[in-house]
């Protein structure tokens, strides 16, 4: 049986797809910031066969660390294995650039754990990440990230 998703890059010029992927995020409750494409390295969405948007993400550098970012997956899909995907596809193209390690700053560290990342307290990332949630609207609210890294294998 084919699968009824399919995982997009999306093209860094495509304004009104980033558009929709803000729109995405707010629907599904999670901060969007529009990226600086400077450190922007790949957009990726998830379509089902009638085009709806499933789930979305991002490899992005921040403060020159590659990141997995702006994960987001509909509140009707989650379970379902679509944040698998669409954080496989991320690491995927991290391998390709010859990344070695890989970070979050996970809002859902059980489920990253899954994906063999592991908590770590690199203080100098962490601190910086820190300064940005505290500008979030969820910060402390809903949201208390823990900082995540994965080494990734050739």
């Amino acid at each position: 049986m084919k699968s009824k998703w399919k995982v997009d890059i999306v093209s860094l010029d495509n304004k009104p797809v980033f558009e929709e992927i803000d729109r995405f995020c707010t629907e599904a409750g999670l901060p969007f910031f529009l990226p600086i494409m400077g450190n922007l390295r790949a957009q990726f969405v998830i379509r089902d066969s009638d085009g709806k948007m499933g789930a979305a993400g991002r490899l992005e550098y921040n403060f020159e660390y590659p990141m997995v970012e702006e994960i987001a997956v509909r509140e009707d899909l989650r379970g379902s294995g679509l944040g698998t995907m669409i954080v496989s596809a991320i690491l995927d193209e991290a391998k390709k650039e010859g990344i070695k390690t890989i970070w979050v700053m996970a809002r859902e560290p059980e489920f990253f754990g899954t994906l063999g990342f592991k908590q770590t307290t690199e203080k100098k990332l962490l601190s910086m990440l820190k300064e940005e949630c505290a500008v979030c609207r969820d910060h402390i609210k809903i949201c208390n990230p823990v900082l995540m890294k994965k080494e990734l294998s050739p």
